[in-house]
């Protein structure tokens, strides 16, 4: 199993509803890439101050391959670069096995 973890910090100038169009497009992955076995996403609850990230997203996979498969999936890519891109300050991601 592989899991995926991508945190955002986001521009200053990012409103809620722009966070609204990103979670409305992020909530459509599973059901156009077959290889997601589980996909989570959401803003920091802020429990630990200034020092998290924004916004996160977890997701598993059965491979390397099917984190592939997604990351480069046409819709991924679109909404990464047209929706999400234009928004953030910071990013950071890993993948793992477990």
């Amino acid at each position: 199993m592989i899991t995926h973890v991508v945190t955002f910090r986001w521009k200053p100038e990012t409103t809620p509803e722009q966070l609204a169009v990103i979670s409305a497009g992020l909530a459509t992955m599973p059901g156009l890439v077959p290889s997601i076995r589980t996909y989570a996403f959401g803003s920091d609850l802020g429990a630990n101050g200034d020092a998290n990230m924004d916004f996160a997203i977890v997701a598993t996979f059965d491979s390397v391959e099917g984190w592939r498969v997604y990351d480069e999936h046409p819709d991924h890519v679109l909404l990464r670069t047209d929706v999400i891109r234009p928004w953030i300050a910071e990013r950071a991601s890993v993948q793992f096995e477990n």
